[in-house]
């Protein structure tokens, strides 16, 4: 029961991602002569070219018999909801509604919420850690099926691929962690103005640090997936980019969609970004 968890969850979670992202790259190409540059949504759309076909690759691997763990299965439920609720909400806004809701919860019930998060993910990281290395050979998913590499010495085959793999997925959970900080810096900075939070940017917010937290379990995991190593290392620079792009807007040196009007109206746009720290009627 725990691999089809992990399997469909996986590829729930892939094509939330892969669907968001070519969702996003169209808004930025279609809207480019209206709104100018997106450089959030073609950061977004870079980041979810990796991490899309990340989740899918893992998940089929998994659905094939790959390697389960009690941590892979607490880190993919943790991960669905906000990723499930920022997908839903985006859809909501590609078919012309609202988009967004608004949430009223005091900071000490979402200070609690984080500190639960994180107390999970580093349960769940321990978990990973604790589980056996293998010590002659090492399982590895490919498109082919699995093969089994020698991971004695230093030159094996398997310890090379694992280390690639375990550096890539360590440097994205950095990465991606800090995104997720701006993001909850940015709503609490819209908290503070006016005293609500953006169902919107609180999902978006917490899919970084989950994502992150996912990286994290997948690099300490005993047996590694070859299938996901191009869009892994793919995640590396799309990572960098958008922790800058996500960076610069957090800072107000860069002027994207959320204080871009459409060409020729007054207003600004109905709805704000989801990474906005202000609701669309202050700005």
């Amino acid at each position: 029961m725990m691999w089809l968890v992990i399997g469909i969850g996986n590829l729930l979670v892939g094509a939330a991602y892969s669907g968001l992202g070519l969702l996003s790259a169209w808004e930025a190409v279609s809207q480019y002569r209206t709104r100018g540059l997106s450089r959030f949504g073609l950061g977004f759309s870079m980041m979810a070219a990796s991490c899309g076909p990340h989740h899918l690759a893992h998940g089929w691997c998994v659905l094939n018999g790959g390697t389960v763990s009690p941590s892979l299965l607490g880190i993919t439920l943790l991960g669905l909801p906000a990723g499930l609720i920022f997908c839903l909400l985006r859809i909501e806004a590609a078919l012309g509604g609202p988009g967004d809701r608004t949430v009223l919860a005091r900071p000490t019930t979402m200070a609690a919420l984080a500190t639960v998060f994180l107390l999970l993910v580093g349960l769940l990281a321990g978990l990973a850690m604790m589980a056996p290395a293998p010590l002659v050979t090492q399982l590895i998913c490919t498109a082919r099926g699995f093969i089994q590499l020698p991971v004695e010495g230093p030159a094996a085959p398997g310890s090379s691929m694992a280390s690639v793999i375990l550096g890539s997925n360590l440097f994205v959970t950095v990465t991606y962690g800090m995104v997720g900080w701006y993001l909850v810096a940015t709503q609490v900075r819209r908290y503070v103005l006016d005293r609500s939070w953006s169902l919107s940017g609180l999902s978006l917010a917490a899919v970084f640090p989950t994502c992150a937290a996912m990286h994290l379990v997948a690099a300490l995991a005993s047996n590694h997936e070859a299938i996901t190593l191009p869009f892994d290392l793919l995640g590396v620079p799309a990572s960098i980019y958008f922790l800058w792009v996500v960076h610069r807007l957090h800072s107000d040196s860069v002027i994207d969609w959320n204080r871009r009007p459409l060409v020729g109206i007054a207003a600004t746009p109905h709805r704000e970004a989801p990474w906005s720290d202000q609701p669309a009627a202050i700005r």
